[in-house]
C-alpha cells in the first residue's frame, strides 16, 4: 500500500502504539500531544513526570498477558527493553500443576504505566518516520475532499496554536476525556455512544518496597468485600501500588480512606495487602490519588447497516472503547487496537473498506470485553459474595471459582479469560472446560469454598478511625 501522512492525536499507549505500528509499515506519522514532553532517562524520572492531560497514568494499571503476547509478536524490541529495564513478569499458572502448552502466553507484566509509556515513547522518538509535537493539543477537525460514497471525510486537524495539519488519516487517541463526538459534529457526523456507569471510585497510593521481588508476591493480591474492592499490584523499580475502590455514594468510607494514615491502616486490615504492609513495611511515595468517573463506554463508528459514519478518521483506546479500569484492560486493548488499525490500513487502500475492516475487527476483539465489563459490574465482580435468590446456583458458581484456584483446566481457562486471551463466548464453547465445570457443579462439595475473608464495613471503619 502507498505511503500516507498520518496524524495521531494523543501520546498515550494507544497513540504511541499506533504511531509505531504505522511507521514501521512505511507511513509518515505526526504525534500531537497536549502535555509538554520532558526528557527522562530512567523509569523513576518518568514516574516523577506529572501529566495534567492524563492524571490516570499514576493510577494502578494492569498489563495483562494479552499485551505481552502482542509485544512478543509485533514489538519484540519493546518487550526486550521493558525486561531490560527491570520489569519482571509473573506466571498466571503457577498454582495449576505441571506446565501445559499455551502456558507461555500466560505471563503478566509487572510495570508502572509511566515506565511502560517511557519505553514506548523512547521507541517512537527513535523512529525516523515519526515526528512528535508536544505542548499544543488538537482542538478539532476540518473536512477533506468529498468522497463519492457521500460519507463525510476528515482532511486534518486544527491545533490550539491556530495551525492546521493536513493528513490522509487522523487517529484519535485522546483517552476517555477526549471529545471525539464534539470534533466530528461540525462535519455532520454523529457518533452514538453507550455508557454504563460502574458506581465506583478508587483511591491509589504508591509505596517503595526495595525487596518486593525477593519474596514472592502474596497469593491474594486483591479481593471484593462488597462494600470495598482492593488490589495490590507490584511494579518495577521496587514499588507497589495499593488501590481501594469504594461505591461513589459511600461518602463516609471514601472520606475515611482519603486520609493517608487511615488508608494505610485499611491496607493492614485486608487479607493480602496485610502481608505486604505487615512483613515488608513499605515506604509511602507521594499522596493518595483519587480517581472517579469509572465507567464503561463504547462508541459506534458504523451505522446500523455497517456503513462507516466518517472516513479518514479512526479512534483507538479509550477514545473508542472504555472498560471499567478496575479490571486492568485499558492498556492491553489500546495496543490491540493500534495493531488492528495498522493492519486495516495496510490491507485496504479503499477508505470505506478500511474503516469497515477496522471496526469489524474491533467488534470481534474489543467490544466483547466492554459487554463483559458491563456484565460483571452489574452482577458484582466476585460471584462468591453476597446473597442470591437462587442460592443453589450461586453455590455451584462458588465451587467453580474455588476450583479455578487449583484445577488445571478450569484455572487455565479462567486465567486466559481474565487476561483477554480467550473471549467469553469462546470459553463457553471449550468442551474440556465445560466438562470440568459441569463435573464441579454436579458435586460442589468437592471444592469447598473458603469462608469470606476480611472485615465488615463497620469493623474496617472502626479500625481505620480508631
Amino acid at each position: 500500500m502507498g505511503q500516507e501522512q498520518i496524524v495521531v492525536a494523543g501520546g498515550g499507549v494507544g497513540g504511541l502504539g499506533a504511531a509505531l505500528a504505522l511507521a514501521r509499515r512505511g507511513h509518515e506519522v505526526v504525534v500531537i500531544e497536549r502535555d509538554p514532553l520532558h526528557t527522562t532517562s530512567t523509569p523513576d524520572e518518568a514516574f516523577g513526570w506529572e501529566r495534567p492531560g492524563a492524571p490516570q497514568t499514576h493510577q494502578t494499571h494492569g498489563f495483562l498477558a494479552r499485551i505481552v503476547v502482542v509485544m512478543r509478536e509485533r514489538f519484540p524490541d519493546l518487550l526486550e527493553s521493558l525486561l531490560g529495564a527491570g520489569c519482571p513478569t509473573m506466571s498466571g499458572t503457577a498454582s495449576l500443576g505441571e506446565p501445559r502448552p499455551g502456558d507461555e502466553d500466560l505471563s503478566i507484566l509487572l510495570v508502572r504505566r509511566t515506565t511502560f509509556e517511557w519505553i514506548l515513547r523512547e521507541a517512537v522518538l527513535a523512529e525516523p518516520a515519526i515526528e512528535v509535537r508536544s505542548g499544543a493539543g488538537v482542538t478539532g477537525l476540518f473536512a477533506g475532499p468529498t468522497d463519492p460514497s457521500g460519507i463525510p471525510v476528515v482532511g486534518g486537524v486544527a491545533l490550539e496554536d491556530g495551525t492546521e495539519v493536513v493528513a490522509d488519516t487522523v487517529i484519535a487517541a485522546t483517552g476517555r476525556r477526549g471529545d471525539v463526538p464534539g470534533w466530528l459534529e461540525p462535519l455532520g457526523v454523529e457518533v452514538p455512544e453507550t455508557i454504563r456507569e460502574s458506581g465506583l471510585m478508587y483511591l491509589t497510593r504508591w509505596y517503595g518496597v526495595p525487596d518486593a521481588f525477593a519474596t514472592p508476591p502474596a497469593p491474594k493480591l486483591g479481593g471484593d468485600l462488597g462494600y470495598l474492592k482492593f488490589l495490590i499490584v507490584p511494579g518495577d523499580g521496587g514499588m507497589i501500588s495499593a488501590t481501594l475502590a469504594v461505591p461513589t455514594d459511600d461518602k463516609d468510607l471514601r472520606r475515611a480512606l482519603s486520609d493517608p494514615d487511615r488508608f494505610e491502616r485499611a491496607c493492614r486490615s485486608l487479607p493480602g495487602p496485610d502481608q505486604w504492609f505487615g512483613e515488608l513495611d513499605p515506604e509511602p511515595i507521594g499522596g493518595i490519588r483519587p480517581m472517579g468517573g469509572l465507567l464503561n463506554r463504547i462508541r459506534r463508528f458504523r451505522d446500523a447497516d455497517g456503513r462507516p459514519r466518517v472516513l479518514n478518521f479512526h479512534a483507538v483506546g479509550d477514545s473508542h472503547t472504555v472498560t471499567n479500569p478496575l479490571y486492568g484492560r485499558g492498556c492491553s486493548l489500546a495496543l490491540v487496537q493500534a495493531v488492528l488499525l495498522a493492519d486495516a490500513i495496510g490491507a485496504h487502500d479503499d477508505r470505506v473498506e478500511r474503516t469497515s475492516a477496522y471496526e469489524a475487527a474491533c467488534s470481534e476483539q474489543v467490544a466483547p470485553w466492554w459487554a463483559h465489563a458491563v456484565e460483571i459490574d452489574q452482577s458484582g465482580a466476585d460471584p462468591t459474595s453476597g446473597d442470591s435468590p437462587d442460592q443453589p446456583q450461586r453455590d455451584r458458581l462458588r465451587a467453580v471459582m474455588a476450583a479455578s484456584q487449583t484445577d488445571p483446566v478450569i484455572g487455565r481457562a479462567m486465567a486466559r479469560l481474565w487476561n483477554l486471551l480467550t473471549l467469553p463466548a469462546e470459553l463457553n464453547e471449550d468442551p474440556e472446560f465445560m466438562a470440568r465445570v459441569m463435573t464441579v457443579m454436579a458435586d460442589p462439595e468437592t471444592y469447598p469454598v473458603p469462608e469470606p475473608e476480611g472485615p465488615t464495613r463497620e469493623l474496617l471503619l472502626d479500625a481505620v478511625v480508631a
